[in-house]
Formats: C-alpha cells, structure tokens, sequence
C-alpha cells in the first residue's frame, strides 16, 4: 500500500466543499475529518454521506491530531486557526501541519479547476502556518 497523507478539513462551505470532495476522490489522500459548525453545510453532509468523522466544533479535531497530518482551515472564522494551534501546543503536538492561508488557497484553486486564485480566508495569516 502506498503511503497516504491524513487530512482534515475546517470549513464546509463553498470554498471547504469543493476541496472536501476533490481531495477525497484522490487515492493518496485520507480525510480524518471534517468541522464545520452548521450540520447542513454541502461538506459536513459529503463527510457524513462517505462515512468521514465530523464535528460541529474544529477543537475536537483536536483529539485526532495523531490521526491528522495537515488540517485545511477554510472557515472563514479568524478565531479558529489561532485556537487549533493552541490546542495543539497544548498538547505538545508538534507535527500536524495547519497549512497556511495561501497554501490552501492554492489548493482550492487547483481543486475547483478555475482560472483565478481562490480569495483568502485569513488575509493576516503570515509566516509559519
């Protein structure tokens, strides 16, 4: 079996949607999870449709970083990412990577095949994830 990367999704709106799905058709991806505080978004149901975790609140991806390799924060909430990265301090978790804003909007770009670059989540989101 080839190696695989373990993601997790934040956000299942219009920009965490498309992604959730391109993602997981991909033989080399796993989704862990998917958080997104409305149980009716277009993600949260894809994710509970495939059998993929999720949660109303991002902190309890918190409890499956070992799982997780790279969390997508696509929210749009700025409280979010800042409160991910203390949980996972907290905890002394030092290896799941909470991709930065431009890195995820490269994603979503590539997932949704469209010709501009998907608009930012976090425009004050600068340096190291």
């Amino acid at each position: 079996m080839s190696e695989k990367v373990r993601i997790a999704i934040v956000g299942g709106g219009r920009t965490g949607a498309p992604l959730l799905e391109a993602l997981s058709g991909l033989p080399y991806i796993e989704v862990i999870g998917v958080a997104d505080k409305d149980a009716g978004s277009t993600g949260a149901r894809f994710a509970q449709d495939h059998g993929i975790f999720y949660t109303e609140n991002a902190s309890v991806l918190g409890a499956k970083a070992a799982e997780i390799d790279l969390i997508i924060e696509v929210s749009g909430d700025p409280s979010v990412k800042p409160a991910l990265k203390e949980a996972f301090r907290a905890q002394g978790n030092m290896e799941t990577i909470i991709v930065h804003d431009l890195v995820a909007r490269l994603l979503m770009t590539l997932a949704t095949s469209s010709s501009e670059l998907a608009p930012s989540m976090h425009p004050d989101d600068r340096g190291i994830g």
